[in-house]
């Protein structure tokens, strides 16, 4: 596949995006290459940027990868399950072994040999992937047959396969449940371009920043946007998610992924299809279910349990010289059962997780946020909606505060040239999204021509810096954040603006659910560096507020995990402060080094996931212990021959499927650790649903 290459320098590379890459995926395989030091991925402009050393070996390398990124589609589960031709490859060695008690006693031990080589050649994959597994496999069933013993091979082969068979077909049930969590939209929208009047029919994927849609009830909101026309309620279709359902007009934000439970709507697009909320989370959801986890203590590294049974025969074999009670200690492998039941119980650990408001990347989230004794929060977003509204205005001579509030729905609306009048936009400030205020905050804004002159917005370091003007904050005027701006013009000050965010809705409670699921240190994280420590209403004792002031962010974190513990960090945008042996739990607008996406209200979905993180990481660790226990009172039983060798390898194969049928009551799980009393049907599009709330555009994520 040819890459199209858009802009060149000599250690600067911009790329159309491949045609079948998600961001993670493109991310994640450009940054291993040697000689690439930076990469960023714009979903917008549909191109990647990569800074490079300059090298042309370097160019070469990463022209190579991104034209292998885009040749196929990317895997939509953790594994490619298994083609019918391939299942009956697989069931053929179980088949034969089968017939081995039918055989003379000649021929028996010669078919069984045949039966244990066809079963060897059927697993070229796993003889790739994992070959220490398939040798001891073959070495016990092969010891088995030649010690006298051809039926365990007919036992272990058949139960083996049963249970391979079994834990495919649960993880595909698994991976069909995360790919339908997501809502799906209509197959085309009625949509009309920037400057054309004419509507025309559009698949959701071809919606730009600009696009009008219109939209009837039952409708998938398809992009992030506005309304500019009409009325309607809303309901969140995420499975589980957390709010009440919300009625919206000219001027409210909506968020992807939403549907329309009664009214109807017109929107202009704020972003394109590829960039909405739902489409990163899409991204996400494939990259978790995709991604492999690294060894840990709940993805432990399996083939170091193979020295348990090939030293135990070793032993049994070098005392007593008696091969078939070797075979049978061989046959007791705890690796057999676990590297079944593993994947499974991380497809079941993902769903369950992401029913209750959290998309993980793989279980090394999960153990880190079950065990991590300290809890980081982002003020704005995480703490306080995601929503900035007006909460004060003071005005020098001549200027009234209608007038700074048009000043406001002008720069929150900047970019939107293709809103006129009989839209009926509202001429006061909406609530703006996080994002503006950031941005606000940083850099300030400017309108070019307000009574001839430039308007200038900027908070106070700002003020300081261009100005060397002082900006008094106003009285407090709400509980919760704020952020005090100044307009500027002429070099004066004209207006004094405050917004404010409230704080989430019980946030004092959560973060006192929070502390007794066992975070000995919360701390709060201020978005702004230069504005003190806002009260938080209710009981919040005990919740350090982290000074930017008095000491610099990275030494705080250095501090925190200097004893090697883990903690979790749940942010909006800082991705640059996620220390090593953290969980990053961040928003789909800034999921770059992000472990998990948080849907809804965050601090629920924070305790929920708190919960059943603790509850499952107890599943899994009891899980191996058993197993590595089971096996070991089989191998002391055969090398005590208490059971002979076909007893040893039934209980043992008995034991895989209990692991197996343990790992699935996993998705039954619920917030509390304690199992439902049903398995959830898939997400439905019923009003019923309880939805995400409208603030939360900006989904914070887990690092």
């Amino acid at each position: 596949m040819s890459v199209d290459v858009l802009h060149e320098t000599a250690t600067r590379l911009r790329a159309a995006w491949p045609a079948h890459a998600d961001a993670a995926t493109l991310r994640s395989r450009l940054e291993t290459l040697p000689g690439v030091q930076s990469v960023r991925v714009n979903a917008t402009l549909r191109c990647v940027v990569v800074h490079h050393d300059g090298l042309p070996g370097t160019r070469a390398a990463v022209l190579e990868r991104l034209a292998s990124v885009g040749e196929a589609p990317p895997s939509t589960g953790r594994r490619a399950h298994a083609t019918p031709a391939a299942s009956s490859v697989a069931w053929t060695p179980a088949l034969l072994s089968l017939a081995l008690p039918l055989l003379s006693g000649r021929w028996r031990a010669g078919g069984a040999l045949a039966v244990i080589a066809a079963r060897s050649l059927a697993q070229r994959e796993q003889l790739v992937r994992d070959p220490a597994a398939v040798l001891l496999d073959a070495a016990s069933q092969t010891a088995a047959a030649l010690s006298g013993h051809p039926l365990v091979v007919t036992a272990s082969v058949a139960a083996r396969t049963l249970s391979e068979a079994l834990s495919a077909r649960l993880v595909a049930q698994a991976d069909d449940l995360l790919r339908h969590l997501l809502p799906v939209e209509a197959a085309r929208y009625a949509a009309r371009r920037v400057g054309e009047r004419a509507w025309q029919p559009l698949p959701p994927d071809a919606l730009r920043a600009g696009d009008r849609v219109r939209l009837a009830a039952g409708d998938v909101v398809p992009v992030d946007g506005r309304v500019v026309r009409g009325r309607a309620t809303l309901v969140a279709t995420l499975h589980h998610g957390s709010g009440a359902p919300r009625a919206v007009a000219a001027g409210e934000p909506l968020a992807a992924g939403e549907q329309l439970h009664d009214g109807a709507l017109e929107l202009v697009a704020e972003a394109d299809a590829a960039g909405s909320r739902l489409e990163r989370l899409r991204a996400h959801l494939r990259h978790a279910a995709g991604a492999r986890d690294p060894a840990g203590r709940l993805a432990p590294e399996i083939e170091r349990l193979v020295s348990l049974p090939l030293t135990g025969a070793a032993l049994v074999m070098g005392l007593t010289g008696d091969a078939s009670r070797a075979a049978a200690m061989l046959q007791a492998d705890p690796q057999q059962g676990l590297d079944l039941a593993l994947p499974l119980a991380r497809e079941a650990a993902l769903y369950t997780l992401a029913r209750q408001g959290l998309l993980a990347g793989g279980l090394e989230v999960l153990e880190r946020l079950a065990v991590a004794p300290t809890l980081v929060l982002q003020d704005s977003g995480v703490l306080a909606r995601g929503r900035w509204r007006v909460a004060a205005v003071r005005t020098a001579r001549g200027v009234d505060a209608a007038t700074v509030h048009g000043w406001l729905a002008r720069l929150a609306a900047a970019g939107d040239a293709d809103t006129d009048a009989d839209d009926g936009v509202r001429t006061e400030a909406p609530s703006v999204a996080d994002a503006v205020v950031r941005r606000w905050w940083r850099h300030g804004a400017l309108l070019p021509d307000v009574g001839g002159r430039e308007l200038h917005l900027a908070s106070p370091a700002r003020l300081r810096e261009v100005w060397r003007l002082e900006l008094p904050p106003l009285p407090a005027a709400v509980d919760g954040l704020q952020r005090t701006f100044a307009f500027v013009q002429r070099g004066r000050v004209v207006a004094r603006v405050t917004l404010a965010s409230d704080w989430r809705d019980g946030a004092a409670a959560h973060l006192a659910a929070l502390r007794a699921l066992g975070f000995e240190r919360i701390a709060l994280l201020p978005e702004a560096d230069d504005v003190p420590a806002a009260p938080l209403h209710g009981d919040a004792a005990g919740v350090e507020w982290i000074d930017p002031r008095r000491a610099p962010r990275d030494e705080w974190f250095a501090d925190a995990v200097r004893d090697g513990r883990p903690l979790v960090l749940a942010h909006t945008v800082w991705r640059d402060l996620v220390p090593p042996g953290s969980v990053s739990l961040c928003p789909v607008d800034a999921d770059a080094g992000a472990h998990g996406v948080l849907l809804g209200d965050p601090l629920v979905s924070l305790v929920a996931a708190r919960r059943l993180a603790q509850a499952v990481h107890r599943r899994l660790r009891r899980q191996q212990g058993a197993a590595v226990a089971a096996n070991a009172a089989l191998m002391t039983a055969a090398a005590l021959r208490w059971l002979p060798p076909e007893a040893t390898a039934l209980l043992h194969h008995g034991f895989v499927f209990a692991l197996l049928f343990d790992s699935l009551r996993i998705e039954a799980l619920d917030a509390s650790g304690t199992r439902s009393a049903a398995a959830p049907a898939p997400p439905s599009h019923d009003a019923t649903d309880a939805p995400a709330r409208s603030d939360d555009r900006a989904v914070p994520a887990v690092s």
